[in-house]
């Protein structure tokens, strides 16, 4: 054995630059092909992997970062995560902070200008146990194209004044109430 071209090999494969050729999501693994070689499976490095922990899986085509102990690549770990001319940076802004999906959806927030974007181009689904409380210190505006539909125990708006819609009979004169709302509808 040739003891220079082994030490040589082994510093070459400390640390690599290549591609995830391959995604194992159940066992949290991948293959990255770094010019002849191809690793075998080995774990994706992620921000975190404790009692918190972020699920953001490499894809195929990523480029990422291969580091080796000891130059033995059976003990590697992926640090994906490079930018290159197929996949490039979605911002050159350095006061954005934000993720963009593949589907268009993107997430931002811009430090500089105090502003978050949230832009999903599928549904949102907020599940809260416990209360929701929304102060806004500036004006809010909100407009839906389909229906708004809120199920509560009750509702007070403005201080919790009533509101009759013309589903409300008129205790005078028995009739649905003609100036009720038409657009706030109410259950009893």
């Amino acid at each position: 054995m040739n003891n220079a071209a082994e030490i040589l090999r082994l510093i070459q494969n400390l640390v690599r630059i290549g591609t995830i050729a391959e995604v194992d999501h159940e066992a949290a693994r991948v293959r990255v092909k770094s010019g002849e070689l191809l690793t075998a499976w080995v774990p994706w490095l992620t921000a975190r992997a404790g009692t918190t922990r972020d699920w953001n899986p490499p894809t195929v085509g990523e480029q990422a970062v291969v580091f080796s102990p000891g130059g033995d690549t059976a003990n590697a770990v992926a640090m994906p995560g490079l930018y290159q001319n197929a996949h490039p940076a979605p911002s050159s802004d350095p006061a954005l902070i934000g993720r963009w999906y593949p589907d268009g959806t993107r997430v931002e927030y811009d430090h500089e200008n105090h502003r978050l974007l949230i832009h999903c181009v599928g549904d949102i689904h907020l599940e809260v146990k416990g209360s929701l409380t929304a102060n806004v210190g500036g004006d809010m505006k909100a407009t839906v194209k389909g229906v708004a539909t809120v199920d509560a125990k009750s509702i007070h708006h403005n201080g919790g004044s009533s509101v009759v819609t013309t589903a409300h009979i008129c205790h005078f004169t028995g009739n649905p109430h003609g100036d009720g709302s038409s657009t706030v509808t109410a259950g009893k």
